[in-house]
Parts: structure tokens; C-alpha cells; sequence
């Protein structure tokens, strides 16, 4: 027992949304993720009866740590809830994503919408817990080592190196293999055989799925002509806070003409606490919005869902992208070339082609790969 390996998912198993996993080294207990989701309006979470009615754990202080991969709700938004359940775990994360995670779950409910001072308190006291940790650091907890690997994705994402005696699991949140706006590709581990990948499948059943490339510089494109072409200001909304950040350096980058652009106040504490961890995203061009904006066109960017100034705007969709598609994953599995590749965070079919990662890759002689699509709590043996 004190040598075997486990896998149980809570939230995000064949489903996206709530990404949360049990993972057991022997005698260690570890939490990676904590996230939620929205079906249908209704917001979801993990669910931790399965953990604790487990044959491993009877109470969430039996939990050492939670590693938290990258700065998207379905991966944080349910960090402050399993926290204060798991009172003796630590917690890790890059300095990038405990930014983010402040802002995610502390600033918008505690200093924009001024919640209640008791749960200000129990708010800040449980982020106050959180550990930062670098790319490429690796600690010994005795029992395992873990070593932190840059995800790509968005700024601040890391996957999982775990060595624990002679087996090496990589756990890859959300990642990319190509270099975006804001961030280099994933750092694939070099030369080191992975026993286990605990990946993060998002079109793992969609062989038909090939990601748009161009579809942020064609939201940037958007913007940019309707002010030049007609006159009209432009609002943008954004939904992940990540991809208004990315869209925001990339609009900046391509705003020959000089549109002024306008950040909310929200947007703009995120922008100004990422630039002083020297990740640039703004130039001169850009405004913060204290009061009404003037008459003159211009491109507004809020994470507003409603509303705003009561003026008129014409609103773009940027909508875009942050995952990697079907062939992503396949060049990815064939770096790692794992003995085994544990899919979660797995949409639902929608191809009318009857293949997934496993079927394709069976097809390939070099890999040596075995294919477990996770099911949520359901227990494995890795």
C-alpha cells in the first residue's frame, strides 16, 4: 500500500468543468486542482463524498496538498472552499497564478462588491496560506518530489513533475505546446521516462478539431476596423480574465493608428499587478476609466457581464481559443510517450467520426501508450 498509486476524479473527469483530482503516492494524499463549473447557468462543483467514503481518506485534514495548475475558474474557482476542509494541507502554486487567484476569489466578491467583513477576514486569511513556487524548483517532501514545469496556456500555468521511488507521474493542467502572446510553449521533460500522464484531454474525442490559429488577431482585426471604418466606439467583453490579458498586449501590439483604448478599473489592477511582475502589456495607448470616456471612438475592454456607461457601443466577441486541438495532443503524447495517459477534463463527442486519442494512436508503432479515459469517482491504479 505504502508504494502504490491512485487516481480518483472528483469534478472534470469525461466532462469540462470542476477540475479536481485525488491523487495518492503511497502515503501521501494530494489534491491537484480545485476548480468549478457551469452547466445551464448553474455553477457545479467537485465531489468530495466519493473521496471521503474512499478507502483511502475519512476527512478532507488527511489531505498533505493541493497544487493548483493554472489560474482558470474551472481549475480555482472551488480553492477557498476545499481549503477550509483541508485546514493542515499546503498549498502551490506559481506567483503568477496566486496574482490571479486573488483576484478571482478575493478581489471581485471582497473590494469591487464589497462582501460581508467576516468573510473579507476568512478570505484573506485562507490566500495568505498559499505557497509561490518557480518553474524548474523541485521539492523533496520526504515521502516524494515534485518539480514545477512550465504549462504554456496562459502566463503562470505549470504542470507536475511527481517522483515518487523509481516511477515519475507528469501532471499537465491545461497547457499548450506553442508560444502565444503572453507565454512560451510547455516545457516537456527531456530525456526522463514518464511512467504516468495525468493529462488534461480537452478534444481527445474530436479527431476533427484543428484550433483557428488566427482567430485572436481576427478579434483584434475586428476591433480595430469598426472604430477606423465607421467611427462607432467598440466594447469588448471578457469573460477569462487570461484571455482579456492576451487580448489586450496583442490589440496594443497591432494599434498602428493610435485608437485609445480603455481599461475598466478591474482590468486595469490586473494589467498594472502582471506589469510589475514584468510581464508588459500596455503602451501609452492605453487609459484607465475613471470617469465616462470622452466622445472621441474608442475601444472599451471590461469583464463587465452588463452594462456600461449607458452610452452606445458596438460590441465584439473575442471569443478565442487558449487550448491546444487534436494534433497537439498526439505530438504531445509522442514527446512523453508515457506507459500509461490518464485523460480527464474530456468534452463530449460531437464528430461524426468515431476515433479518439487511443484509437489514433494505436495506429502509431512507436508508442507504447495505454489509455485510461477517466471517469469521475471511479478509482485507479496507476
Amino acid at each position: 500500500m505504502e508504494k502504490d498509486i491512485y487516481f480518483m476524479a472528483l469534478g472534470g473527469g469525461q466532462r469540462v468543468g470542476a477540475s479536481c483530482y485525488y491523487l495518492k503516492l503511497g502515503g501521501s494524499n494530494l489534491i491537484l486542482d480545485a476548480g468549478t463549473g457551469i452547466s445551464d447557468g448553474i455553477v457545479f462543483e467537485p465531489e468530495l463524498y466519493s473521496l471521503i467514503t474512499s478507502p483511502f481518506i475519512q476527512s478532507m485534514n488527511q489531505i498533505d496538498q493541493i497544487y493548483i495548475s493554472h489560474a482558470h475558474l474551472d481549475h480555482l474557482g472551488y480553492l477557498l472552499k476545499i481549503m477550509r476542509d483541508a485546514g493542515k494541507a499546503g498549498v502551490y502554486m506559481t506567483e503568477i497564478t496566486a496574482l490571479l487567484a486573488e483576484y478571482q476569489l478575493y478581489d471581485r466578491d471582497f473590494v469591487y462588491r464589497g462582501k460581508g467583513e467576516e468573510k473579507r477576514l476568512a478570505a484573506k486569511n485562507l490566500l495568505d496560506r498559499i505557497a509561490r513556487v518557480s518553474y524548474m524548483k523541485q521539492i523533496d517532501f520526504g515521502k516524494y518530489k515534485v518539480t514545477f514545469l512550465p504549462a504554456g496556456h496562459i502566463p503562470g500555468a505549470m504542470m507536475l513533475l511527481f517522483e515518487f521511488g523509481k516511477r515519475r507521474i507528469l501532471y499537465t493542467g491545461d497547457y499548450s505546446l506553442e508560444r502565444t502572446a503572453l507565454t512560451n510553449g510547455c516545457v516537456v521533460p527531456a530525456d526522463i521516462p514518464i511512467d504516468t500522464v495525468i493529462m488534461c484531454g480537452l478534444h481527445a474525442k474530436h479527431p476533427d478539431y484543428v484550433k483557428k490559429g488566427d482567430a485572436l488577431f481576427g478579434r483584434v482585426q475586428d476591433a480595430l476596423r469598426i472604430v477606423e471604418e465607421t467611427g462607432v466606439s467598440v466594447l469588448c467583453r471578457i469573460q477569462q480574465l487570461s484571455k482579456g490579458i492576451e487580448f489586450i498586449k496583442t490589440l496594443s501590439e497591432w494599434n498602428v493608428n493610435k485608437i485609445p483604448i480603455f481599461l475598466d478599473r478591474q482590468v486595469m489592477d490586473v494589467v498594472l499587478k502582471m506589469e510589475q511582475m514584468s510581464i508588459p502589456i500596455m503602451d501609452m495607448e492605453h487609459r484607465g476609466v475613471g470617469q465616462i470616456p470622452p466622445k472621441l471612438p474608442h475601444i472599451l475592454i471590461t469583464n463587465r457581464r452588463k452594462g456600461f456607461f449607458g452610452r452606445f457601443y458596438k460590441e465584439v466577441n473575442i471569443e478565442f481559443s487558449l487550448h491546444g486541438d487534436f494534433s497537439d495532443m498526439q505530438e504531445f503524447i509522442r514527446k512523453v510517450n508515457p506507459k500509461k495517459a490518464v485523460i480527464v477534463h474530456c468534452a463530449k463527442e460531437h464528430s461524426s467520426l468515431d476515433q479518439t486519442i487511443e484509437q489514433v494512436m494505436m495506429k502509431d508503432g512507436e508508442c507504447r501508450t495505454q489509455f485510461i479515459f477517466a471517469e469521475e469517482k471511479e478509482i485507479y491504479q496507476l
